[in-house]
């Protein structure tokens, strides 16, 4: 059994066998018509020989079938040659499109469906299709960057331990040496549990599994807290209650990395404020210091980005407050009228806070 594989010879096949039993459908019709009509001549008495009429008769349908025959392979053919060249034409994008995927298999190109510019139903499927694709492109390389990224981060501290306990082991020490040698350790196991902790913080909000416990609290209450345990003291708030609305833990941990930013990158004087506007409540920590260079703010919020020619930090704490300030609801921006460096929190406003009256500010 002869079975045709592409469909642009389905197509040709099927367009000739319609073209044909219209023809054939249509040569039966006046086959009929005709018959009929000899018919009516016949019974009325028009025609005086039937013999004579019967032979001229079966002569006219011979050459009629033939005609029609002839007529309908013609049709057939040309219908088929019809149907391969639109099958071609409407096929064409398909074809594009698979050539364009075994390139990008073989690595030799970015996969991406042609769009003709046409309007039709293809463009519209290339255009969704390429967008998707576009997306997952994104993702994947920010996910390849981000494994390479993580990779290096988590092999220094590795490394440095490593090579510290390899040269302890050399020769006998004393227990003085022994402890310094521990205390080097647990200096690299204190840094790579901060990297762990904070590429697990960033893979949960990336899976979806960061949960925000959203309702009213005491932004200044928070702010307070978190100045106070690094010897800082809030600027003064505006007078009456700061109720915020999302989740006082997670926004404790936002403004936590950002006073360590400022404290780390920034200059002698860091100040932290509460402020109030229309629709929003905000936290505002700025700093003396030279500012962010262009590189970092180009990327502000993207993980491992660094401030060129600093080697402290990795680069993962605005990426953390930018996901946890996501995750329930608020806003982080950086401000780039003032000098030094100042990042603004916002969060929505809200009623009273969940233990009931909010605290002074």
């Amino acid at each position: 059994m002869i079975r045709i594989r592409t469909l642009r010879a389905r197509l040709a096949i099927w367009i000739a066998l319609a073209v044909a039993a219209a023809g054939a459908f249509h040569a039966g019709a006046a086959v009929i018509v005709f018959l009929a009509h000899e018919r009516d001549e016949v019974e009325a008495g028009e025609v005086q020989d039937v013999a004579r009429e019967e032979a001229e008769q079966r002569t006219v349908m011979l050459e009629l079938a033939g005609a029609t025959a002839a007529l309908a392979t013609a049709l057939s053919l040309s219908a088929a040659g019809a149907g391969l060249w639109l099958a071609g034409k409407a096929l064409a994008p398909l074809r594009e499109a698979a050539d364009r995927a075994r390139r990008a298999r073989d690595g030799a190109g970015e996969l991406l469906l042609p769009v003709r510019g046409t309007g039709d139903e293809w463009d519209g499927l290339a255009s969704v299709v390429n967008e998707l694709l576009h997306d997952q492109h994104r993702s994947t390389e920010r996910a390849r960057t981000f494994s390479a990224n993580a990779a290096h981060e988590l092999r220094t501290p590795l490394t440095a331990m490593l090579g510290e306990v390899q040269v302890a082991l050399r020769r006998p020490r004393s227990a003085e040496e022994y402890r310094t040698v521990l205390e080097g350790v647990e200096a690299e196991v204190t840094r790579l549990a901060a990297v762990v902790e904070a590429l697990l913080t960033l893979s949960r909000t990336d899976s979806g599994e960061l949960r925000a416990r959203v309702e009213p609290f005491d932004l200044a209450a928070v702010v307070a807290e978190a100045a106070r345990a690094r010897k800082l003291e809030p600027a003064a708030a505006p007078p009456g209650p700061a109720i915020a609305r999302g989740d006082p833990l997670l926004t404790r941990r936002v403004i936590d990395n950002l006073i360590d930013n400022a404290l780390r990158h920034g200059g002698k004087r860091v100040e932290v404020r509460v402020e109030r506007e229309l629709d929003q409540v905000a936290v505002s920590v700025t700093d003396d210091g030279p500012g962010l260079a262009p590189a970092v703010r180009a990327r502000l919020f993207e993980r491992f980005n660094r401030q060129p020619g600093n080697a402290g930090g990795y680069g993962l704490g605005l990426a953390i407050a930018h996901a946890l300030t996501a995750a329930q609801g608020g806003a982080l921006r950086l401000d780039p009228t003032v000098s030094g460096t100042r990042f603004v929190l916002a969060l929505p406003p809200g009623g009273a806070p969940a233990g009931g009256a909010p605290a002074p500010a």
